[in-house]
């Protein structure tokens, strides 16, 4: 090959088949650009960020999202190989930050290095979920009572945890508009005031779910935007008479009520510890709560019959031993009173 076909021809140097070389190439290539200004736009109060018109939620700190920020903003050149990064960052401010950004790679099989310095301004702008919370909106109000009775205290911390379980499952799937604004107990039950029709429909459906009964939408028209009309729903959660824990009498005989499937009652018989779904039609009547039971010392056992010191008065009373367990003298046995009737419950 003649000399003058193995040399670059802008500089002399060796060059195969008298190209360019890969030297004066990368001289008069501009491999990367940076923009001298990036803006930030994030919510003051929850620090959801704004990217493109679209709030979404962040959980990185404010040096992540700086570094994910100015990474995506510098522009490399297509023929640029393992183009690699290394940022300094400076707080200028509480709305100021600098970024002193030195940048390698490989470009014609050549090592370029370059640097650049970004100023990233923070934004400040109420989002909108924020901004629908301030502004009290809300879409529906869910409203937990109970039939014929108040809520235990277990069945409102339940309904709590229930509540807060489908929100935090509704904002990890996406859905930003999801929110409880208002939990408001009283006398009644509980009132959950919900940011979105979906968190209120599934938060009525895994409390019926949880603790039996029903529950009924009335759906009211509070206006129209952009042609659009608009609606409040109100989801009417109503648990049945009975509740887990419950003491009572099915077809003459005393169960406690362990659990409730759909309109179905899951009762224990307190004499042969059998277990069977159950009807509200067949419940006679509530005697009282297996938090009523209290500590009874057994005295005697004699066939069919227990006797048990009342703690009360320190009489003994003699009363039938139930078929699922043996109580031998000086036991302590669990016993409820319906009237002046003591039962053992365990």
């Amino acid at each position: 090959m003649p000399i003058q076909e193995s040399i670059c021809p802008l500089c002399g140097n060796p060059s195969p088949q008298g190209a360019v070389c890969g030297r004066c190439r990368v001289k008069a290539t501009c491999w990367f650009t940076c923009p001298p200004r990036i803006p930030i736009t994030a919510c003051p109060t929850c620090g959801a960020r704004k990217d493109a018109g679209v709030w979404s939620d962040g959980g990185e700190e404010r040096e992540e999202v700086v570094r994910s920020l100015v990474s995506r903003s510098i522009l490399f050149h297509p023929d640029l190989h393992h183009p690699a990064v290394e940022m300094v960052i400076h707080d200028m401010s509480s709305n100021r930050s600098r970024v002193d950004c030195t940048v390698r790679g490989t470009l014609y099989s050549e090592p370029v290095e370059g640097s650049c310095t970004i100023e990233v301004e923070w934004k400040k702008e109420q989002c909108d979920r924020c901004s629908r919370i301030s502004g009290s909106y809300y879409e529906g109000i869910v409203q937990v009572r109970g039939t014929g009775r108040r809520l235990s205290s277990r069945e409102v911390e339940e309904t709590r945890v229930i509540s807060q379980g489908i929100l935090e499952s509704l904002v990890a799937a996406g859905e930003r508009l999801a929110f409880i604004s208002e939990w408001d107990e009283h006398r009644d039950g509980v009132d959950i005031t919900v940011g979105s029709q979906r968190l209120g429909q599934e938060i009525a459906s895994a409390v019926t779910r949880a603790l039996g009964g029903r529950f009924t939408t009335h759906p009211k028209l509070v206006g129209e935007k952009a042609g659009k009309q608009i609606y409040r729903v109100t989801y009417s959660v109503r648990l049945p008479r009975y509740s887990r824990g419950d003491l009572v009498v099915v077809r003459g005989r005393y169960a406690e009520v362990t659990g409730i499937e759909g309109r179905l009652f899951r009762c224990t018989d307190l004499d042969s510890g059998a277990q069977k779904l159950v009807p509200e039609a067949q419940v006679e009547r509530l005697v009282g709560k297996r938090s009523d039971a209290t500590p009874w010392l057994v005295v005697f056992r004699d066939r069919d019959l227990v006797g048990v010191m009342d703690p009360a008065t320190g009489l003994t009373r003699e009363i039938p031993a139930p078929l699922r367990a043996d109580y031998p003298p000086g036991t302590t046995v669990r016993v409820f009173l319906d009237k002046d009737k003591p039962v053992i419950l365990e």
